[in-house]
């Protein structure tokens, strides 16, 4: 069983800052020698009528990016702004690694977003909005198709490959912290995760797996998240090895990209064991 990643081109969405669990992610592929290409949320060509704020947050939050990945990650990794609400910017993505001559091995998809969480307090969900509910589930869990698609219709996905979604447990219970309308959307991209297994399998040996993490404070969006440091105390007590740690994480992510396995269509936990509780 090969255990590395040399030669291989990962691509790593969900980078912000060094605070970044995909960060962690990134890094740990890369130790294992692979090809790395870190997309990030940032202004492009694709952006129409902006207002002032808005472009400053585009251009902020692509400058913190670039840095992040130039210093942690160093000079020869490729970055591309990204914004997944919008296909043409996708499909630009795709266009880029494609005149590149770049093959995909593996794709980590850490993308997600709820308007209905603000300042640390969670929206209640029967006042969450057509609108709202709406946005996270494109973010959230659309996005992941739609970067799929993209690649697929272009042919770039290599067989054998491997791809793997970030979850929580809250996709699938009431959590003791509110995680509500995110819950749905962690929800329905745990079911993508399914069906893209069977499809891609099936047709190109290509794996996709979902990973529930324990709950973590450290990152910009687990800051955000009511209740959540209570949460975090609460399931290192309750879950037979405590909490799972970053390094965890990553570590399962790089497991599931090595080629040779036959693990697919799994939400696998990397929690402590926290989930067995009842």
């Amino acid at each position: 069983m090969n255990f590395n990643l040399e030669g291989r081109s990962v691509i790593i969405t969900g980078i912000t800052d060094s605070s970044s669990l995909a960060l962690v992610i990134a890094k740990e592929c890369k130790q294992l020698g692979a090809k790395l290409i870190c997309t990030g949320l940032g202004k492009t060509e694709f952006h129409q009528n902006l207002s002032e704020a808005g472009l400053s947050f585009l251009e902020r939050t692509y400058s913190d990016f670039t840095e992040t990945v130039k210093r942690e990650l160093g000079d020869d990794v490729i970055t591309y702004p990204l914004d997944v609400t919008i296909q043409k910017n996708i499909d630009s993505f795709a266009e880029f690694l494609l005149n590149q001559g770049l093959q995909v091995h593996s794709v980590l998809h850490s993308i997600a977003m709820d308007k209905t969480i603000r300042q640390g307090k969670v929206k209640p969900i029967m006042t969450v909005s057509r609108e709202e509910f709406m946005d996270a589930m494109n973010v959230s869990a659309f996005s992941l198709l739609a970067l799929i698609q993209s690649f697929y219709q272009r042919n770039i996905l290599v067989q054998g490959g491997s791809i793997v979604a970030l979850s929580y447990l809250g996709a699938e219970k009431v959590v003791s912290h509110p995680y509500k309308n995110i819950g749905v959307a962690k929800s329905a991209l745990e079911r993508l995760v399914k069906e893209m297994a069977m499809e891609l399998g099936k047709e190109k040996q290509i794996q996709v797996n979902a990973i529930r993490f324990s709950p973590y404070r450290a990152s910009k969006a687990g800051s955000a998240i009511e209740g959540l440091e209570q949460a975090e105390k609460s399931c290192d007590s309750l879950a037979p090895l405590g909490n799972a740690s970053a390094k965890d994480l990553a570590e399962e992510v790089a497991y599931l990209f090595r080629p040779g396995n036959r693990i697919t269509g799994e939400i696998r936990h990397v929690d402590g064991g926290y989930h067995i509780r009842g």
